[in-house]
Protein backbone atom coordinates (compact mmCIF):
# COMPACT_ATOMS: atom_id res chain seq x y z
CA UNK A 1 0.00 0.00 0.00
CA UNK A 2 1.23 3.58 -0.90
CA UNK A 3 -0.51 6.16 1.80
CA UNK A 4 -2.52 8.72 0.07
CA UNK A 5 -2.20 7.88 -3.85
CA UNK A 6 -4.03 4.35 -3.77
CA UNK A 7 -7.72 5.93 -3.78
CA UNK A 8 -9.88 5.22 -7.03
CA UNK A 9 -13.82 7.22 -5.85
CA UNK A 10 -16.50 4.28 -7.14
CA UNK A 11 -19.32 4.96 -8.43
CA UNK A 12 -20.98 1.67 -10.87
CA UNK A 13 -22.83 -0.48 -8.68
CA UNK A 14 -20.83 -3.50 -10.19
CA UNK A 15 -17.33 -1.83 -8.20
CA UNK A 16 -19.53 -2.33 -5.04
CA UNK A 17 -19.26 -6.23 -4.68
CA UNK A 18 -16.47 -6.33 -2.41
CA UNK A 19 -18.29 -4.33 0.02
CA UNK A 20 -21.16 -5.67 0.01
CA UNK A 21 -19.79 -9.35 0.16
CA UNK A 22 -17.93 -8.58 3.71
CA UNK A 23 -20.59 -6.15 4.98
CA UNK A 24 -24.03 -7.61 3.43
CA UNK A 25 -24.87 -3.77 3.45
CA UNK A 26 -27.62 -3.39 0.41
CA UNK A 27 -27.06 -0.33 -1.19
CA UNK A 28 -28.71 1.92 -3.44
CA UNK A 29 -28.35 3.91 -6.94
CA UNK A 30 -27.12 6.65 -5.06
CA UNK A 31 -24.01 4.73 -3.12
CA UNK A 32 -20.97 6.37 -3.61
CA UNK A 33 -17.37 4.52 -2.50
CA UNK A 34 -14.01 5.39 -1.90
CA UNK A 35 -11.55 2.41 -1.99
CA UNK A 36 -7.92 1.58 -1.15
CA UNK A 37 -6.23 -0.53 -3.53
CA UNK A 38 -2.78 -2.17 -3.74
CA UNK A 39 -0.22 -1.93 -7.03
CA UNK A 40 -1.77 -4.95 -8.66
CA UNK A 41 -5.12 -2.88 -8.64
CA UNK A 42 -6.87 -5.25 -6.06
CA UNK A 43 -9.27 -3.68 -3.37
CA UNK A 44 -7.82 -3.99 -0.10
CA UNK A 45 -10.72 -1.96 1.71
CA UNK A 46 -13.75 0.15 1.00
CA UNK A 47 -15.85 2.76 2.15
CA UNK A 48 -19.16 2.96 1.18
CA UNK A 49 -21.58 5.94 1.59
CA UNK A 50 -25.77 5.46 1.00
CA UNK A 51 -28.75 7.25 2.41
CA UNK A 52 -27.58 10.42 1.94
CA UNK A 53 -30.29 13.38 3.64
CA UNK A 54 -29.48 17.25 2.67
CA UNK A 55 -26.86 16.82 6.30
CA UNK A 56 -26.30 12.91 6.89
CA UNK A 57 -25.05 9.67 4.72
CA UNK A 58 -24.93 5.79 6.01
CA UNK A 59 -21.11 4.54 5.58
CA UNK A 60 -20.15 0.93 5.47
CA UNK A 61 -16.53 -0.11 6.05
CA UNK A 62 -14.39 -2.90 5.55
CA UNK A 63 -10.82 -3.32 5.59
CA UNK A 64 -8.34 -6.75 4.83
CA UNK A 65 -6.00 -5.81 7.47
CA UNK A 66 -5.79 -2.98 9.98
CA UNK A 67 -2.71 -1.26 7.66
CA UNK A 68 -4.89 0.01 5.41
CA UNK A 69 -6.52 2.07 7.26
CA UNK A 70 -3.51 4.25 7.10
CA UNK A 71 -4.27 5.01 3.20
CA UNK A 72 -8.29 5.29 3.77
CA UNK A 73 -7.65 7.88 6.66
CA UNK A 74 -8.65 10.78 7.07
CA UNK A 75 -10.08 10.46 3.16
CA UNK A 76 -13.00 8.55 4.78
CA UNK A 77 -14.57 11.67 6.46
CA UNK A 78 -13.01 14.24 4.38
CA UNK A 79 -14.91 12.84 1.57
CA UNK A 80 -18.66 12.90 3.08
CA UNK A 81 -17.84 15.95 5.53
CA UNK A 82 -16.06 18.24 3.56
CA UNK A 83 -16.39 17.57 0.13
CA UNK A 84 -19.95 16.28 0.05
CA UNK A 85 -20.99 18.71 2.86
CA UNK A 86 -22.73 16.83 5.43
CA UNK A 87 -22.29 17.34 8.75
CA UNK A 88 -23.11 13.91 10.26
CA UNK A 89 -21.57 10.61 9.54
CA UNK A 90 -23.92 7.36 10.47
CA UNK A 91 -23.17 3.58 10.75
CA UNK A 92 -24.31 0.44 12.85
CA UNK A 93 -23.26 -2.65 13.50
CA UNK A 94 -23.84 -5.31 15.81
CA UNK A 95 -22.94 -5.37 19.36
CA UNK A 96 -21.22 -8.80 19.47
CA UNK A 97 -18.83 -8.19 16.40
CA UNK A 98 -16.11 -6.80 18.84
CA UNK A 99 -13.68 -5.59 16.46
CA UNK A 100 -16.13 -3.44 14.52
CA UNK A 101 -17.39 -1.93 17.79
CA UNK A 102 -13.87 -0.81 19.18
CA UNK A 103 -13.00 0.13 15.78
CA UNK A 104 -15.97 2.11 15.29
CA UNK A 105 -15.60 3.85 18.95
CA UNK A 106 -11.77 4.64 18.63
CA UNK A 107 -12.59 6.15 14.88
CA UNK A 108 -14.54 9.17 17.37
CA UNK A 109 -17.92 7.84 16.43
CA UNK A 110 -20.29 8.26 19.51
CA UNK A 111 -23.17 5.62 19.89
CA UNK A 112 -26.85 6.76 19.64
CA UNK A 113 -28.72 4.25 20.09
CA UNK A 114 -29.09 0.00 20.92
CA UNK A 115 -31.77 -1.80 19.64
CA UNK A 116 -32.40 -4.99 21.78
CA UNK A 117 -32.53 -7.64 19.39
CA UNK A 118 -32.35 -5.05 16.17
CA UNK A 119 -29.29 -7.32 14.60
CA UNK A 120 -30.62 -10.85 15.40
CA UNK A 121 -32.56 -12.50 18.55
CA UNK A 122 -29.99 -11.86 21.04
CA UNK A 123 -27.84 -9.39 19.66
CA UNK A 124 -28.46 -5.64 20.16
CA UNK A 125 -27.97 -3.65 16.70
CA UNK A 126 -25.72 -0.23 17.85
CA UNK A 127 -26.66 3.02 16.16
CA UNK A 128 -23.49 5.47 15.75
CA UNK A 129 -22.56 8.86 14.56
CA UNK A 130 -19.91 11.28 13.68
CA UNK A 131 -20.46 15.02 13.55
CA UNK A 132 -18.36 16.84 11.68
CA UNK A 133 -17.51 19.24 14.27
CA UNK A 134 -15.84 16.52 16.45
CA UNK A 135 -13.88 14.55 13.50
CA UNK A 136 -10.66 14.36 14.33
CA UNK A 137 -9.03 13.16 11.01
CA UNK A 138 -10.76 17.18 9.76
CA UNK A 139 -8.11 19.59 8.93
CA UNK A 140 -9.07 23.03 10.85
CA UNK A 141 -8.33 26.15 9.67
CA UNK A 142 -6.58 28.46 11.61
CA UNK A 143 -9.14 30.40 13.28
Amino acid sequence: MHAGRDFVKVEATRDFEWIIERTGCILTANARAIQAVDDRGVVRGMVAYDCWTPNSVWCHMAVEAPIVWRSLLPTVFTYPLQDAGRGVLLACNSARNEKAVNLTRRLGFSETHRVRDGWALGEDLIFWEMRKENCRFLARSAA
